[in-house]
């Protein structure tokens, strides 16, 4: 297990910071470990259709996300005090096929997936 901090990006709620928020959790997950590419793919969309979801729905203008190191597994929590899992349901369909566990909680979306997914 690596035990570092959580790694946090705090941006403006555009766009452009998506991909930029994508890039930053495969370069976590990935710090070290011989992970296979689909693995890296599905968490890039997933993050990718979180932080969309956030973009679309933020009433702060900002995008915040941390990623997190656990001993099984990598968690991706995305801060928006408005996702709706009924209302957003395509999108939450596609991301909870691509991760291992999904849950919202007080404006927070958590994904979860296991390193030996």
């Amino acid at each position: 297990m690596h035990d570092r901090d959580p790694v946090v990006l705090e941006v403006p709620a555009r766009a452009e910071y998506v991909r930029l928020a994508r890039m930053l959790v495969a370069s976590v997950a990935a710090g070290g470990r011989d992970l296979d590419a689909e693995w890296i793919d599905d968490l890039r969309l997933a993050v990718s259709e979180a932080c969309t979801l956030a973009v679309g729905a933020t009433r702060d203008g900002r995008l915040s996300l941390t990623c997190r190191e656990e001993a099984d597994g990598l968690v991706v929590e995305v801060r928006d005090a408005t996702l709706d899992p009924d209302g957003d349901g395509l999108a939450f369909e596609l991301i909870r096929a691509l991760v291992d566990d999904v849950a919202t909680d007080d404006g927070v979306l958590r994904l979860r997936m296991n390193w030996a997914s």
